[in-house]
């Protein structure tokens, strides 16, 4: 699927969750992307504030032009894990990954940043900030046992091209607190070096 069609998915799922009033913010291979090197993606990665009092209108909205899985969403909500949604008329998956309530997941909703996806359509997005996707990519990196090259390579990607402007404080408070402060400080140091 091209850019635009992907975009429009996007909207359409990210209308939802603006009707309902839920916090969101994309992350993953598409946050990357914009603010690092751009790379091919098959899907999206969004992050939403926990669904409460609004998963019937949700599940009754999305299912016009989504498949979705009743169990797997409620499951997902009740364990603040993730499900997924696809659109019907293309296949587009999204990954939606319900946020634990805690200080870091709470800052990366507010931090997140408003951003064209395209220029086929004038609706910003709430796309996760530079910083925030590189420390969710440095825990992904970190379950993957530092085996995901693209993952390192996405890392690497936006502190390189984020450099002048990325909020190295932020990051290194974070680092530790997450405890991916040695790949951080590893990144950092590879980064400088392309």
């Amino acid at each position: 699927m091209n850019k635009s069609g992907e975009t429009g998915v996007i909207k359409l799922f990210t209308d939802i969750l603006d009707k309902l009033n839920i916090p969101y913010a994309i992350g993953g291979s598409i946050a990357s992307s914009l603010h690092g090197r751009v790379r091919f993606t098959q899907d999206a990665d969004i992050t939403v504030m926990a669904l409460d009092d609004k998963t019937d209108p949700f599940y009754s909205l999305t299912k016009r032009h989504f498949y979705i899985s009743k169990s797997a969403m409620h499951q997902a909500i009740r364990n603040k894990t993730s499900f997924n949604v696809i659109h019907t008329q293309t296949a587009f998956k999204i990954d939606v990954f319900v946020a634990q309530d805690n200080e870091f997941n709470n800052n990366l909703l507010q931090r997140a940043k408003k951003i064209k996806l395209s220029e086929d359509t004038e609706k910003t997005f709430s796309v996760v900030s530079a910083e925030d996707i590189v420390l969710l990519k440095l825990m992904w990196y970190k379950q993957t046992d530092c085996t995901s090259e693209q993952q390192w390579s996405d890392i690497l990607s936006v502190l390189t091209a984020q450099a002048s402007t990325i909020d190295f404080e932020y990051l290194k408070t974070w680092s530790t607190k997450l405890q991916v402060d040695v790949l951080l400080n590893k990144a950092m140091k590879e980064s400088k070096k392309l």
